[in-house]
């Protein structure tokens, strides 16, 4: 009989209670460095389980970087003072470009989260301070650090200091958005599936008059995905792309401090509307999505008083704009209202972007570049009118 069994009294999981027992095994010497498990029959029947929780728990050690899966050889243990996990932890810089950003600010919980769990030393590096991020990421890679995460700026500034890290080999990994020319591991979101998933669903709804507003980064990669896809639900509905609906002039200043304090902005999006007639607007990420909507409520109020002062010909109180979103949240109902919204979440960007250098720092310069990318939420809301847009709920675009 083996010694090796599973409680049916404890509530975790089959497959939870194999993890916890080959890791004990793993961490007591049981298995070397190299060795490799014994195969999924042997640890089924050993454990008096399926060979499907076998798998389910393995997955589990695979995760926490104590084996890794061969093709056709099997599971071996790795050994943890390869990855740095030995008596010098290792060490990890996270460049924090602004303390401002609720969705940075999930991007580090979840690189935290991955962190902690693999017993990571994880340093936050400010680099929100103008033209500092290479100074301060050099420093932070001359104190020791072993790999750095941080989302690059939208103006290349720092492209000569990536560039060398890049031909050196460190390990590096671009989060949210990434250098084209350099290929190095990066960690993004669908954003060419999210902006072709918004566009599509207002098209579907009858519109053709179709804008899209950017912010401060309108160069970002993410950006320019994001109207990639919206350019491509255009074309494929046989509708014409018409750069001037591009919008990049109404919020070019609107970064998350600056938000409800861009002055005039309700009149540059007025003259816009009036200039080029879109019908319904998507808003590249959520602070251009509540600039516009504080923006919107403005111009209709001030609308509504033309037409209660008599000064209005045409009779029409209320300018109706359907508007969608990129957001890393969903939005409550006092904040905006939009026919839908793609979601991308900060925590699961960091929690696989902590994952790919991990993974980096255990395979170095042998592994090929890491291009992770993550799908995106699309959640759908009612028109007013009783329009409603296509069932979007719960569906995800991309990766």
């Amino acid at each position: 009989m083996s010694e090796y069994t599973v409680d049916p009294t404890d509530p975790l999981p089959k497959y939870y209670q194999v993890y916890v027992s080959l890791r004990a095994r793993i961490h007591a010497g049981g298995f070397a460095p190299g060795d490799a498990l014994p195969p999924e029959r042997q640890l089924a029947a050993d454990y008096g389980v399926s060979r499907i929780t076998i798998i389910k728990a393995k997955d589990l050690l695979a995760r926490d970087n104590l084996i890794i899966h061969q093709q056709g050889r099997g599971s071996f243990v790795l050994d943890q003072r390869e990855l740095g996990y030995g008596s010098e932890p290792c060490r990890v810089a996270f460049c924090l470009p602004t303390f401002a950003d609720a969705y940075v600010a999930d991007i580090l919980l979840g690189a935290a989260r991955v962190a902690m769990h693999e017993e990571v030393q994880l340093e936050i590096v400010g680099v929100e301070a103008g033209d500092g991020e290479a100074t301060r990421v050099r420093k932070a890679i001359d104190s020791g650090v072993d790999g750095v995460l941080l989302l690059p700026r939208a103006h290349h500034p720092d492209w000569a200091l990536y560039e060398q890290l890049c031909r050196d080999a460190f390990p590096l990994v671009f989060l949210d958005r990434y250098y084209p020319a350099l290929d190095v591991d990066r960690v993004v979101f669908d954003d060419d599936e999210a902006g072709y998933a918004l566009a599509k669903s207002l098209i579907e709804i009858g519109h053709r008059r179709i804008g899209i507003i950017t912010g401060a980064e309108a160069d970002a990669s993410s950006v320019r995905g994001r109207i990639r896809g919206y350019r491509r639900a255009l074309e494929e509905a046989g509708l014409p792309y018409d750069e001037d609906l591009v919008c990049l002039d109404v919020y070019p200043d609107l970064v998350p401090s600056s938000l409800f304090n861009l002055p005039s902005s309700d009149l540059r999006l007025m003259e816009w509307l009036r200039r080029d007639l879109a019908t319904a607007i998507i808003a590249v990420n959520r602070y251009v999505a509540l600039q516009m909507s504080m923006d919107l409520r403005r111009i209709n109020a001030q609308m509504m008083r033309v037409v209660i002062d008599g000064d209005d010909r045409t009779g029409r109180g209320q300018l109706d704009i359907v508007t969608a979103a990129v957001s890393d949240r969903p939005f409550d109902h006092f904040e905006t209202s939009l026919a839908a919204v793609a979601i991308q979440s900060g925590e699961r960007l960091g929690e696989k972007a902590m994952q790919v250098l991990l993974r980096r720092l255990r395979q170095g310069s042998e592994l090929l570049p890491q291009h992770a990318i993550l799908p995106m939420s699309i959640v759908g809301a009612p028109f007013s009118e009783g329009e409603l847009v296509q069932p979007l709920s719960g569906r995800t675009v991309g990766g």
